[in-house]
């Protein structure tokens, strides 16, 4: 597959799911997991989660830059692992950008809420198992 198709199967499929696990690690040094609301990815494939600005992730992302984000397609067992860089995003501009209005029940300010903080997580390496093709794609950064 060219760089170009994986990038628009990666979009794609990251696109089609409303949920994927973000891990980070935690202040002992091991990986944590959890369900993360999707904000589907852009051309430059950079992943944005929204969050609380005083959660867990979030200080381990400040102590910890390195980050995992992985969707699972259960239908036929494929699957994206994304490695790279996350950081906090407090900008109200990208703030206002990724605003889903169903979460003014976690933040009743709005996209200005001084609690609401996004995740973004820059990717260096995107591995895409077609598992019934029984191949691996890798795109590096």
């Amino acid at each position: 597959m060219s760089p170009e198709e994986l990038k628009k199967t990666i979009l794609e499929f990251a696109a089609s799911y409303g949920y994927s696990n973000l891990i980070t690690i935690d202040g002992q040094g091991f990986p944590k997991s959890r369900m993360m609301e999707n904000i589907a990815p852009g051309e430059d494939l950079v992943f944005y989660f929204a969050t609380f600005a005083s959660s867990d992730k979030v200080a381990e992302i400040r102590a910890q830059s390195r980050v995992n984000v992985f969707l699972y397609r259960p239908e036929d067992h494929s699957s994206i692992s994304v490695t790279g860089s996350a950081d906090i995003v407090i900008d109200d501009d990208v703030r206002r950008a990724k605003w889903k209005e169903h979460w003014s029940g976690f933040w009743k300010q709005g996209c200005t809420d001084p609690s609401y903080a996004l995740i973004r997580v820059v990717p260096r390496k995107i591995v895409y198992l077609d598992y019934p093709a029984h191949q691996k794609e890798v795109l590096e950064f």
